[in-house]
Parts: structure tokens; C-alpha cells; sequence
């Protein structure tokens, strides 16, 4: 399972996951696989991913670093109008030692942190 609090750059552009993340995958830096994922309400989407070197502070790429996977999932983002500081969720749905990275299942969930009686509670965010 990964969780992630959402950036701008998230919301913006593509979802950023650090590879280490997905350490059981044999990920190389610009390759390019496809993520199938189930939200709350049971549809399906497919996320294209992309690995590359991971940016510094100042935009430039960092040399030996570790990647990303910058994930085009801005169609489903902007369903469920996902906000900045808002938490994305991946479960593994079924993986076995012979899946490619073309045939990855995830369940996503997204939920966004509300008050209520003075507490703070994380709710699912589900399609508008």
C-alpha cells in the first residue's frame, strides 16, 4: 500500500510516486507501462505511467537519484476534484511473480481530511 499526501504538482499535472514505493517491480527510467486501477465506486481506469529521474528542489534533475513514476491521471483527478493536501491511497489488488508492470491492479482511493467535533477525520472522496 502507498498513501500520499497530494502537491500541487500532483493536482496540477501528473501523481509523482518515488519507484522505491513499487521495490518489487522492475521499473527503468523511460519506460512507459499502463496502471489499471478500481476507484470507490468500482469503475475502472487506466493510469499511464511513465518512470524518470526525480527532480531536485530547483527543477533540475537530480544525477543518481532516485525516479519517479509520473502517473497521467489527471482525467480521473479532476472527477473527483481532487484538491492539494488531499491523500491518495494504492493497494495492490493481485500481483504475482509473473505480472509485467502492463498488468499492475490497484484499488485508489482518495480521501480529504475534515473537521468535525473538533476532531480531524479523513473521509473517501468519491466521484462528483
Amino acid at each position: 500500500m502507498l498513501s500520499k499526501l497530494l502537491t500541487r504538482n500532483d493536482v496540477e499535472r501528473s501523481l509523482e510516486i518515488p519507484t522505491c514505493a513499487f521495490d518489487a517491480l522492475p521499473f527503468q527510467e523511460g519506460h512507459c507501462f499502463y496502471m489499471n486501477v478500481v476507484d470507490n465506486s468500482g469503475s475502472a481506469w487506466t493510469f499511464p505511467c511513465f518512470v524518470q529521474p526525480q527532480k531536485s528542489s530547483g527543477d533540475e534533475y537530480q544525477s543518481g537519484g532516485s525516479s519517479v513514476v509520473s502517473v497521467g491521471w489527471m482525467k480521473f483527478a479532476g472527477k473527483i476534484d481532487s484538491r492539494v493536501g488531499d491523500m491518495v491511497l494504492l493497494h495492490q489488488q493481485s500481483f504475482d511473480a509473473n505480472s509485467k508492470p502492463s498488468n499492475l491492479h490497484f484499488r485508489i482511493e482518495v480521501r480529504r481530511k475534515i473537521r468535525l467535533l473538533g476532531q480531524d477525520i479523513w473521509t473517501n472522496i468519491d466521484r462528483a
